[in-house]
């Protein structure tokens, strides 16, 4: 084996696991190392808060953050993959899980922003999973457009 060659878990043994509130500080790391800043999201206190995290073994190779809004819209507001297990369907798995968790909390609709030149894989993850664009406007503080994909939920259990 080249001396390069990563010795890597195996994406096999990969589990969603639903973090409580109290939790929350278990994605530090990984919102840190993805996104070099302390802030996950602005406040903790939303309705229905959900807290998903992607580990294989005891290690936490992605994140997905999100929560109720009004009017049946769930929001999905932040979350990522390592870039190693990136193209691995692990942020399909994440995104999956959670439309399911909106879904049992009642929610009809299910949302979430991208910056296509900062991370194209999250659009066409929801583009290939039947989001629509419901706006696009440019974001001066990412230097970079801001895509607005929304789905139904309805019919999801």
């Amino acid at each position: 084996m080249d001396q390069t060659t990563k010795l890597l878990p195996d994406i096999d043994e990969l589990r969603i696991e639903k973090l409580r509130r109290e939790e929350f500080d278990r994605l530090d790391a990984i919102n840190f190392t993805l996104f070099n800043e302390k802030r996950v999201i602005n406040r903790t206190d939303h309705t229905d808060l959900v807290l998903l995290s992607a580990c294989i073994r005891d290690i936490i190779i992605g994140f997905k953050v999100g929560y109720g809004k009004k009017n049946g819209v769930f929001y999905s507001a932040k979350g990522g993959v390592l870039p190693d297990y990136r193209r691995k369907g692990v942020a399909k798995k994440l995104l999956d899980e959670m439309m399911s968790q909106a879904a049992l909390l009642g929610y009809s609709k299910f949302v979430y922003d991208t910056f296509p030149n900062h991370h194209p894989g999250m659009l066409v993850l929801g583009l290939s999973r039947g989001f629509r664009v419901m706006e696009a406007c440019w974001n001066p503080q990412y230097n970079d457009f801001q895509i607005t994909l929304s789905a139904s939920l309805n019919g999801m259990e």
